[in-house]
């Protein structure tokens, strides 16, 4: 790496400056769009680095690859907050996927550029309760990027049962997901499970026996537990297979509505025995939802046949996902909507998957928008481009996308496959950061060790606690 590309990373990772606080959220965020005029050579992309998270910050492994639009011109659209002020230079880096983890593959081919989001900068502000026996408890809170404030919390009601008391604060952030914990003045500290500090998305949210909730939990708590269904029948496909069926916490003592996400491999999602370890899905839900990342919800697991590939290939490869997709929407879905308490509108309703389980997902969610508003495709096999080939003049489609790869293996994990995918949604109108997520796990490889590490990070971008 040049000194002066050395440089120019250390001053983008200086802290950002900002033209006033934000407040995150999806509402908070405003479409930017960033163009280059750069030759390349095959094998070589342009790729945009800044110093905010979504621009990489500073680090060029983290770079944002900008999609070619025309001779020598690329464009990245992606979403930023509201009023910041933000740097960003444009790198030529190698697209080969070995290299991406490598610092030195990167070339400056622009000055670094200082812009400003537009549009109002919006303090956020934060609702916190706190069920405690803190004689008087305190709220330490993330203001800004390493900016911590201290406020006492007010009495506003008994607690759960002796000893205990509601508190409650309000707390200005510009952070997304703030850090914030609890202490009692004498040293004595409320942290998260695993030591550190509570980080949610939520702004208002009740934090209970370590855990972060959308409002006050029920005085009878019900852990979350798995159910399977076994031999379920689909007319569709004319075979049957067991269903495995995530219900969350509490789900059995209040009469709350859940969104839905229906999954494939079912079999391979809770099960620790599974082959190659599963996914331990339901060790992730129970975590992301208590750190208030995730919203609550259901997940519908349909396991597998001897026919997988040939139901998770679109018929523009010669499969059936067709009929797959019309099973799981014609068949399995008013099912779970009859006999589960769901929220069974597009918007709380997801397909995601890995591999063709991943590719299926895409389709699913490509063909069928009315009903899957959210998708997940985890190592997607995107190398069968038949389906993508056909859908190039499609209107566009009102998605909330998630999709990843890994960098290793002989394939690299489709990692160029799943840019392709990328690229083409962005070409349909879809913002990185709003409505799409796009990472590239590097060094991680096609296996479900890789899929169980990326599956919580999924599904909070597509359900996140709100």
């Amino acid at each position: 790496m040049s000194l002066r590309l050395t440089c120019v990373l250390l001053a983008l990772l200086l802290p950002a400056v900002f033209a006033g606080p934000t407040r995150a959220g999806q509402e908070a965020l405003v479409p930017v769009r960033l163009e280059v005029t750069q030759p390349t050579v095959w094998g070589e992309s342009v790729y945009a680095l800044g110093d905010l998270p979504a621009l990489g910050q500073g680090d060029p492994t983290r770079a944002v690859r900008m999609r070619p639009v025309g001779p020598h011109r690329w464009r990245l659209d992606l979403a930023l907050p509201a009023g910041a002020t933000y740097r960003w230079t444009a790198l030529v880096r190698s697209n080969a996927p070995h290299a991406q983890g490598e610092r030195s593959n990167a070339r400056q081919v622009t000055p670094v550029r200082q812009e400003v989001v537009p549009g109002p900068a919006v303090e956020r502000r934060v609702r916190v309760r706190y069920l405690s026996g803190f004689a008087a408890p305190r709220l330490a809170w993330e203001r800004a990027q390493g900016r911590w404030e201290d406020a006492p919390l007010r009495r506003v009601g008994p607690g759960r049962g002796p000893g205990e008391a509601l508190w409650e604060v309000e707390a200005p952030t510009a952070l997304a997901a703030p850090g914030l914990f609890f202490h009692d003045g004498a040293g004595r500290k409320d942290l998260a499970p695993g030591g550190g500090p509570y980080r949610t998305t939520r702004a208002d949210l009740v934090v209970a026996s370590g855990e972060v909730h959308p409002d006050l939990p029920p005085a009878r708590r019900s852990p979350s537990r798995v159910v399977t269904v076994p031999a379920w029948y689909s007319r569709t496909l004319g075979n049957a297979r067991d269903v495995f069926i995530y219900l969350p916490r509490d789900y059995d003592t209040t009469d709350r509505r859940y969104p839905v996400v229906y999954m494939h491999d079912g079999q391979n999602l809770f099960d620790p025995r599974a082959i190659m370890g599963g996914w331990r899905a339901k060790e992730t839900l129970d975590r992301e939802v208590a750190a208030g990342r995730l919203d609550d919800v259901i997940v519908v697991g349909a396991a597998n046949t001897p026919a997988r590939m040939q139901e998770y290939l679109p018929p523009e490869s010669g499969g059936a996902a067709d009929r797959y997709v019309r099973f799981l929407t014609d068949e399995l879905k008013p099912w779970a909507d009859a006999h589960l308490r769901t929220r069974p509108g597009r918007e709380d309703t997801g397909v995601l998957g890995s591999s063709l389980g991943g590719l299926v997902s895409f389709y699913a969610g490509w063909e069928r928008p009315d009903v899957f508003g959210r998708v997940g495709s985890l190592s997607g096999s995107f190398w069968l481009r038949d389906h993508l080939a056909a859908l190039e003049q499609d209107a566009p489609r009102a998605l909330r996308v998630w999709l990843d790869s890994g960098t290793a293996g002989a394939s690299g994990d489709s990692y160029e496959h799943t840019v392709a995918a990328r690229d083409l949604l962005l070409g349909k109108g879809l913002v990185l950061g709003r409505d799409l997520q796009h990472v590239v796990d590097i060094g991680a490889g096609h296996d479900e060790r890789a899929w169980a590490g990326r599956l919580g990070a999924a599904l909070g971008f597509l359900f996140p606690a709100r």
